[in-house]
């Protein structure tokens, strides 16, 4: 929350607090100037106080439901609202059977207006339920399983490129053909005697192989 949201959120709270703190004791004042049980007075502010609050909260969590739901809670707080007004402004006028006769007029309006909060929320809870409903018996499907398939080896890209090099073989009989090529490039060779492996690879290599054996 902002710093600034903050300090709001404090100013409202500590208005809120004065402004029960006097209604409380303006109509407990009221309640003692009746015939009730003076021992009880200190509950009667609250039920009067405490149901517009619980008025309002239940208007305010039907908001999605439009104005026809949240009229009946706004009517009632409402009216207690006017009557906390008239007990605070004018209490010498409020008399004695209205005064008691609130408590008595709360019980089954409080009653009420949970059941109406309950009865909107319903649709919404039972919407939830057949949706999840739904979604269960997709995915129980009576159909029989797919057979099951190992996925393909895919062979490495590299391998069809990697060839192995044919193998030449140098034998006595092929000794003179490798003399004879080894002078034509420039190598110095005898006409007798093992061939160096330095002109035997090169002859390898030069016939596209690789030396196998002399």
């Amino acid at each position: 929350m902002h710093r600034t949201d903050r300090a709001a959120a404090s100013v409202v709270a500590g208005i809120a607090a004065g402004a029960f703190t006097l209604s409380y004791e303006a109509l407990r004042s009221v309640y003692l100037g009746s015939d009730g049980n003076h021992n009880l007075s200190p509950i009667y502010p609250l039920i009067v106080e405490g149901f517009v609050t619980v008025a309002v909260w239940v208007a305010y969590r039907l908001r999605d439901f439009g104005w026809k739901a949240t009229a009946y809670p706004w009517t009632l707080a409402a009216l207690f609202f006017a009557y906390s007004l008239w007990s605070n402004s004018l209490p010498a006028t409020v008399p004695g059977p209205v005064i008691r006769g609130v408590p008595s007029l709360a019980v089954p309006l409080a009653v009420h207006l949970f059941t109406h909060l309950l009865k909107k929320r319903e649709p919404v809870r039972a919407e939830a339920v057949e949706l999840v409903a739904e979604a269960e018996e997709e995915s129980l499907s009576d159909e029989p399983w797919p057979a099951w398939e190992p996925p393909a080896v895919q062979a490495p890209i590299f391998a069809a490129s990697i060839e192995k090099a044919p193998s030449v073989t140098v034998t006595t009989d092929s000794s003179s053909l490798v003399r004879v090529w080894a002078r034509q490039n420039g190598y110095t060779v005898k006409d007798t005697g093992r061939i160096p492996d330095a002109v035997l690879k090169a002859y390898a290599k030069a016939h596209g192989g690789e030396l196998v054996g002399a």
